[in-house]
């Protein structure tokens, strides 16, 4: 009978006051309409797109020399990159200096927490987060319609710079590298041509395959020439019926081939002819240079070809996200929602004029000036 006398003196105040309460809802519907009416309408821009993959910039995917299944668009990771540039000061700032936020939002810049306040002003009125697809969906939200749908397209066109400008740097450091590498090797190979060419001179060794026949060759006709000259020579010098004329032809051919040999096989490495000392002792050191002259040659071919791809990759515009929706000028706003704000504030004021009403008649006998009284 207690909880029922209590709901019964509950509903009794509340039916006492009712004149009261409805006054209070009548002055909340009416001020919340009003204020509702005063509050601007915002319009919200979204912008999707997805993090590409930043294997798209690989010389060698774009040239073709790799059997790797190209992904064209990034993992998680790149996702967080996205995003994690996305939320970025750089970002902010650019907007704000783009669309001349601080008159926009009419925001004092020379105070100092002016920039704070701008930030602050914008990130309220921006977003750019993973949906539940895994895309990166960017959104923002002002008064003017057009203007919300040109910020999202520019902060998703400064996030795609920011993510080339990334990659282009670790592009560009890499072509320092090749740059200075192929320098300091141009230098070496410069260095072991001379040398090459001094060794070459020294020994007189320029085809060393060719001039090692012809030695060869040389070496071998003087030798039997000179065993067929002396032969000739044993058996016809003593014949009376030899003229002496060819005897002496037999003679002088067989002592060109001697002095021939000779100096073939002449120990004097300043001969102005090539000797086979000459070329067995220069034959290994200009064959060693020439050897690392020609690998030189090879890598250096190499490192400009792969120079040359890295460049073309470099001056080569790939982008860092792909773009699924760009963002259209909103035919409706998105805020606020006058209805909902209105509904709130009046269960808000009935739930408050109850509260009051029976605070106020539960202690409507309560002497006060108790409270006040000096013990």
């Amino acid at each position: 009978m207690n909880n029922r006398d209590n709901l019964v003196s509950v509903l009794a105040s509340i039916y006492q006051w009712r004149k009261a309460i409805r006054n209070m809802m009548i002055v909340t519907l009416l001020g919340s309409i009003a204020a509702t009416l005063l509050l601007d309408n915002y319009y919200k821009a979204t912008t999707i797109f997805y993090a590409a993959s930043p294997e798209l910039s690989n010389p060698e995917l774009i040239f073709g020399y790799t059997s790797q299944v190209t992904q064209y668009f990034g993992s998680d990771r790149d996702l967080d990159r996205i995003a994690e540039i996305a939320n970025s000061s750089e970002i902010i700032d650019y907007m704000v200096k783009r669309f001349n936020l601080y008159d926009h939002y009419d925001i004092d810049s020379t105070t100092q927490k002016g920039k704070y306040k701008i930030r602050e002003r914008f990130m309220g009125l921006y977003t750019a987060q993973k949906n539940k697809n895994d895309a990166i969906e960017l959104s923002v939200e002002d008064t003017d319609p057009k203007m919300a749908a040109e910020m999202a397209n520019a902060a998703r066109d400064k996030i795609n710079d920011i993510g080339q400008r990334l990659i282009k740097n670790s592009q560009a450091t890499l072509l320092l590298t090749f740059d200075e590498n192929m320098n300091r090797k141009k230098r070496e190979l410069i260095q072991l041509g001379d040398s090459l060419r001094d060794l070459q001179a020294f020994y007189g060794i320029y085809n060393a395959g060719t001039q090692g026949e012809q030695i060869a060759s040389q070496l071998s006709t003087a030798e039997s020439e000179i065993i067929h000259g002396k032969a000739r020579l044993e058996v016809l010098e003593n014949n009376p019926l030899i003229p002496q004329d060819t005897i002496q032809y037999i003679k002088a051919d067989l002592r060109a081939y001697e002095m021939e040999r000779r100096q073939l096989m002449s120990k004097d490495l300043n001969s102005d002819n090539l000797t086979l000392k000459q070329y067995n002792e220069g034959l290994p050191k200009i064959s060693v240079l020439a050897d690392l002259h020609y690998q030189a040659r090879k890598q250096l071919s190499f490192d400009q070809e792969r120079y040359n791809q890295i460049k073309a990759a470099y001056n080569t515009n790939i982008p860092a996200v792909q773009l699924l929706e760009a963002a259209d000028v909103p035919l409706i706003k998105s805020r606020p929602k006058r209805t909902m704000l209105i509904l709130a504030a009046m269960v808000a004021a009935l739930f408050f004029s109850i509260i009051g009403v029976l605070i106020f008649d539960s202690y409507r006998d309560f002497d006060w000036s108790e409270i006040t009284k000096k013990p």
